[in-house]
């Protein structure tokens, strides 16, 4: 005779995450690999490629935080259930929306932070371009993700 337990399921309810979730991850994701891309590229002699880090410490801290909270956000529903958490007491498609405007805005700054009028040899870099990009993605997996919670019903 032998006991049966019963089987434990996972530790993540991976259907709680939502295709806007993935989307905002992937973005935040590619901000973050976007601070190790050039930002600044110069041809000038004696001078070199920059990238977020020595160039714009606060938009690297800011990138870097923003992707830790999107990873939190986004992964706190599907564990909550699990180890008996109360779910989050806001909505996170509006704070989706609000860091995705925020490095939007940030990376429209840093993109006009490096154009040359009269400059020769100074030129954007491939980093900046991407994060430019991942921030709209970002805002577009914000967007996906309102439309995809579930509707209230009136009684």
């Amino acid at each position: 005779m032998h006991s049966v337990r019963p089987r434990r399921g996972t530790m993540m309810d991976l259907r709680r995450i939502t295709i806007g979730d993935y989307v905002a991850l992937v973005a935040s994701l590619l901000t973050v690999v976007s601070l190790f891309m050039t930002w600044f590229v110069s041809n000038v002699p004696g001078t070199h490629d920059q990238w977020a880090f020595t160039y714009s410490e606060v938009a690297a801290v800011v990138v870097i935080v923003f992707f830790l909270a999107t990873l939190f956000l986004v992964l706190y529903p599907a564990i909550a259930p699990e180890f008996g958490l109360p779910p989050l007491p806001f909505s996170t498609p509006l704070i989706f929306l609000t860091m995705g405007g925020i490095l939007l805005l940030m990376f429209m700054f840093e993109f006009g932070k490096y154009s040359c009028i009269l400059c020769q040899g100074v030129s954007r870099g491939f980093g900046i371009y991407v994060g430019l990009i991942a921030s709209v993605a970002f805002i577009i997996g914000a967007i996906v993700k309102w439309g995809s919670r579930p509707s209230r019903t009136r009684v």
